[in-house]
Order: structure tokens, then C-alpha cells, then sequence
């Protein structure tokens, strides 16, 4: 199955980080504070029961990308969002889901030019991404932005990328595009399907990860 993943995918598969923690070093009569390394779980708000219901799931579909039974895709548009956006980084220790998963690069239905230099950069920022979407007016494209609404612009442009490249599945964690892909899957017409962790995992008939018990089974010295 051929999967394009969302950026909120990557930015979720990071669940532990790497931080500093202050702690007291003796010798004798002299104490000394120094800065130890440590790995930190992020783990979901109180408030994120979405996110903390998905996280398993996406443990899952990672791994069994990592062993080939799932292929992960991103594309032109998705890594302009990633240059723009500070995501967590999970440093030495931390766990990254997505590390030493393959994720190859499928093209956009639409090209642009773009400009990264010492001068300055063009077409990089949020709103020149976002200028870009709306100029578009290909009868598909505003099909699924009509059907979905403009605050899903970005959205329905990775939708008809995935249907362009003829993959099976958009993954996501956006809670909000997915309800109303959902809501009007009639009007958005997609053979694509719009999928979170969970949904994909029960697709497949596979179980959640335990996150905490992984991370306790990664040795970052070995």
C-alpha cells in the first residue's frame, strides 16, 4: 500500500526528546552542577485525546513501513512546510518513529519555482504557499477545496497529489480534515483514501504499539 504522509505524521513520530537536566556532582566537601543528557517522553495533554488515541497506531504503520509492507511518500509541497516549520528535533537520545523508514518524494500536480539563497527566499513562506493553492483553479483540485473549504486548502492540494501520483492512502493526524473529508466523502469523490493511524491500522487488521515499552527497548549506545 502506498501511503503520502501529512506533515503533523512526522512531526507526531518524534514522541521522545533528547534534554538537558541539571544534577548534583560531590566530591568531598565540593559540588559541582553539570547538565546530563536524558530522554524525554512528550507525551500527549490531558486535552489531546485524539493524538494520544493515534500515537499507537502510528508506533504500528511505521514499523511495518520500516519492514516494507507499507510505502511512505512525501512531496515537493510537503517538504516547502517542513523548511518553514521548526518540528521537534529527538537529538541523541530521543525516538523518532520515522527513523530508518525509506520515504520517497512523489511530484505535485501543479510545479512552481521556488528560491533558497544568500540574498533571500522566494516562495518558502506560509502565505507564498498559500497564494500558490489559491491560484490554482483546475476543475479537481477545486472540486475536493470547494468540498473541504479553504481553511483545508493546503489539504485538498496533498489529497489531488496523492490521487495524481496514484497512491492508496493519505495518512493523517489532523483531526479536523479528516471529520470532513469524512462528513462529504460523497462530494469529495476520492479513490484515495483519507486515513488515520488507527483507521489504517484497522484496515489492516494490525494492533497499537506500546509506546513506552518500545522506548524502553531502544538503546541509543548500542
Amino acid at each position: 500500500m502506498k501511503v503520502l504522509i501529512d506533515r503533523n505524521i512526522e512531526i507526531n513520530a518524534i514522541t521522545h526528546k533528547t534534554v538537558l537536566a541539571p544534577q548534583v556532582i560531590r566530591w568531598g566537601p565540593h559540588a559541582q552542577i553539570i547538565e546530563i543528557a536524558q530522554r524525554a517522553h512528550f507525551a500527549p495533554r490531558d486535552d489531546e485525546n485524539f493524538r494520544a488515541e493515534q500515537l499507537p497506531y502510528l508506533a504500528t504503520v511505521c514499523n511495518l513501513a520500516k519492514e516494507g509492507r507499507l510505502q511512505f511518500f512525501t512531496s515537493h509541497e510537503m517538504r516547502m512546510e517542513k523548511l518553514r516549520q521548526k518540528g521537534r528535533c529527538e537529538g541523541y537520545l530521543g525516538i523518532n518513529l520515522l527513523q530508518d523508514v525509506p520515504v520517497k518524494s512523489v511530484r505535485g500536480p501543479v510545479q512552481r519555482a521556488f528560491l533558497i539563497g544568500p540574498t533571500g527566499t522566494h516562495g518558502v513562506t506560509e502565505e507564498e504557499q498559500m497564494e500558490f493553492f489559491r491560484s490554482i483553479q483546475h476543475p479537481r483540485f477545486l472540486q475536493i477545496r470547494n468540498a473541504t473549504g479553504d481553511a483545508h486548502i493546503d489539504d485538498a492540494f496533498h489529497l489531488w497529489t496523492a490521487e495524481e501520483a496514484a497512491l492508496d492512502t493519505y495518512l493523517t493526524m489532523d483531526q479536523r480534515f479528516w471529520r470532513v473529508v469524512n462528513q462529504k466523502k460523497k462530494i469529495v469523490d476520492s479513490v484515495v483514501l483519507v486515513m488515520t493511524p488507527k483507521e489504517l491500522c484497522e484496515h489492516l487488521n494490525v494492533q497499537p504499539t506500546d509506546i513506552e515499552k518500545l522506548a524502553a527497548a531502544i538503546n541509543p549506545f548500542r
